[in-house]
């Protein structure tokens, strides 16, 4: 199964090193509204920003970035990167 890369950007980048094996770009699609509303419900707010400051990319195996969306928004869609 390949691997995808959540990264949340703002100024800078936190780099997800781990990455997640995912079936396809949905799944990766799913989990990323997942993680981003679990990060959003744990905090107001991340390193001292409001969510509306950082953006998560998610990344294939190969560096390439699929999709991106804020974080301020409800979920992904992967429109309008």
């Amino acid at each position: 199964m390949p691997m995808y890369y959540f990264h949340l950007r703002d100024q800078d980048t936190i780099q997800d090193v781990d990455g997640t094996e995912l079936s396809d770009t949905d799944a990766a699609r799913a989990h990323a509204d997942v993680v981003a509303r679990e990060l959003k419900f744990k905090n107001e707010e991340f390193l001292d920003e409001g969510w509306s400051k950082w953006s998560m990319h998610v990344h294939d195996d190969k560096g390439q970035e699929l999709f991106s969306f804020p974080m301020s928004g409800e979920k992904s869609d992967g429109k309008g990167r």
